[in-house]
Parts: structure tokens; C-alpha cells; sequence
């Protein structure tokens, strides 16, 4: 799946009826890690990765810029790894 759409800081404070793109690449990677349990420890995995040092209590809203900064990190690296590891391996490089 494509995200053409980047990420901006006021996204997570802003609702909308059309999903927006960090919430797209959240369910994305939770396909990716398998669903379920391995699903949500994908994706947290993968965000830590990407620059997200907080746990999930915290929520993205509290730190704008660097969700943001996170979620469009990951939307680049998305289109050329479909498979998990390879996603890990280029968010560690």
C-alpha cells in the first residue's frame, strides 16, 4: 500500500472523517506483524525503530513533531519492504 500522503504534526490533535495517514500506517503494520499481540509488538517495534522513544501510554498528540517526524519515516520505507524484517533491518540502517 502506498501512503502519498505525509505525515503533519497537526494530524494528531485534528479530526476527520477520512482516516489519516498515521493511522493507516499503524493498521498496515499491524497486518504486517501478523495481527493480534504479534501485530501490536510489530508495531512498536517498529516505531522505537523509526525515533519513537515513549511507551504506548504516551499518547502521539503530547509529542507532534516527532510522531510526525516517526510516521513519515516509516511511510518512505512502507513501499520497498513489504516484509517485516526487511522494514527493521532498513529503519536500523
Amino acid at each position: 500500500m502506498a501512503f502519498d500522503e505525509a505525515v503533519h504534526p497537526d494530524h494528531f490533535s485534528t479530526l476527520r472523517r477520512t482516516p489519516f495517514p498515521h493511522t493507516l500506517i499503524e493498521q498496515q503494520l499491524m497486518q504486517m506483524g501478523g495481527g493480534g499481540v504479534a501485530g501490536s509488538t510489530f508495531r512498536k517495534q517498529v516505531l522505537l525503530a523509526a525515533g519513537w522513544p515513549h511507551d504506548g501510554l504516551v499518547p502521539f498528540a503530547k509529542h507532534p513533531q516527532l510522531a510526525s517526524t516517526t510516521f513519515n519515516r516509516i511511510r518512505l520505507l512502507l513501499d520497498g519492504h513489504s516484509q517485516p524484517d526487511t522494514l527493521l533491518a532498513a529503519l536500523a540502517a
